[in-house]
């Protein structure tokens, strides 16, 4: 019995597809406790209407963003391995020029309609999201870029490039920059606040091209037809809508929210969606790696191993959200009281969410 797991464990190890989800989920573990604890940081110093305001703007850039960088953080996954596997190095480089040229493009007019949206029809938004709204729109290219590079990095493999920048290095800095604020006694409102975001994400913009250019071939002239450009604008816009999609179930509830209730009472909801981080990070670090993975196998012809790759992923992501759901429902009621007295309320909701978590990790 002991051979049979010591032969299992080698196994795994072996696996490249799975080292590299072990990889990305001690990312985001570290990245979880981070991240959980700028949400405790900002439900602390800021009031809680407009720590709400912040929470539900926030949410919607994360949605809009897979329409700002034009399905090419996914369409990456799968032409990025393909051409490496094939040596295809020319038209590497072209894909990588026309997704950043694509997503500059998409992601400014998506900003532009937004601020003249706003200077024409200021009526229709709540004055209390006006002004933070029009922050976001000015930061929506960066945050685009940012995520369009996090894609290209997933494709190559480079997994903790992935994922450090994006999940640990801009939390880090928005904390320092949110500190600072306190400390010059600065109000901590949402403007403030996400001025603050946007600034981090250029930080972090920077950092990981400096990154990827150091690690990127060189010396290779793009291929780059009119019919490639249209071929690969023309994948990746169509996987756009799928994934679209996939976001806004995510953060479809807080969202609906956000309509619904007051910004105060979808901020306890939130609260108790970002106390279950680990579990949502254990299926993410799955998602991360395993798309790079069944590329890998279609371009290789490889049936058997493409259906093996499936089955591990799945099996893997099942049992390990158990555990994390359950560690986290235990803790649930001290989690909570770090964001305030105000948001133990929501434990019913952390719960309900948990089993739900259980529930899509099957699939």
């Amino acid at each position: 019995m002991i051979g049979t797991a010591r032969r299992k464990v080698v196994q795994l190890i072996s696996d490249p597809g799975l080292r590299g989800a072990l990889v990305s989920i001690s990312v985001r573990i570290a990245a979880a406790f981070v991240g959980l604890g700028l949400q405790i940081l900002l439900a602390r110093l800021m009031a809680i209407e407009e720590y709400g305001v912040y929470v539900i703007l926030w949410t919607w850039v994360s949605v809009a963003g897979q329409i700002g960088v034009l399905g090419f953080y996914d369409s990456a996954a799968r032409f990025i391995p393909r051409y490496g596997r094939r040596e295809k190095h020319a038209h590497l480089a072209g894909y990588l020029a026309t997704g950043f040229r694509a997503v500059i493009l998409g992601s400014g007019l998506i900003a532009a309609l937004t601020l003249v949206f706003l200077v024409v029809l200021p009526g229709l938004v709540d004055p209390a999201f006006l002004l933070p709204l029009a922050i976001l729109a000015l930061g929506f290219p960066v945050l685009s870029l940012e995520s369009y590079l996090t894609g290209v990095a997933r494709g190559f493999g480079w997994y903790g490039l992935s994922t450090i920048p994006g999940f640990i290095l801009r939390p880090v800095l928005i904390m320092l920059g949110v500190g600072l604020a306190r400390a010059a006694g600065v109000p901590l409102g949402a403007v403030t606040v996400l001025s603050i975001v946007v600034l981090a994400s250029t930080a972090v913009l920077l950092v990981q091209a400096l990154l990827l250019r150091a690690r990127l071939p060189r010396n290779t002239r793009p291929t780059a037809s009119r019919e490639h450009r249209r071929f690969w604008l023309l994948a990746s816009v169509l996987m756009m809508p799928a994934m679209t999609a996939e976001e806004l179930f995510v953060w479809i509830d807080v969202l609906i929210l956000g309509f619904m209730v007051p910004p105060d009472q979808a901020s306890l909801y939130f609260a108790a969606q970002r106390s279950l981080s680990l579990a949502a990070f254990v299926q993410y670090g799955f998602m991360l790696v395993a798309a790079r993975g069944f590329s890998l196998s279609l371009a290789s012809a490889d049936r058997a191993g493409l259906q093996a790759r499936i089955t591990r992923s799945t099996n893997a992501t099942f049992w390990l959200t158990i555990p994390s759901v359950a560690l986290t429902l235990i803790a649930g009621y001290p989690l909570l009281h770090l964001f305030g007295p105000a948001f133990v309320s929501a434990y019913p909701c952390l719960a309900l969410l948990g089993l739900a978590y259980v529930i899509r990790a099957a699939t």
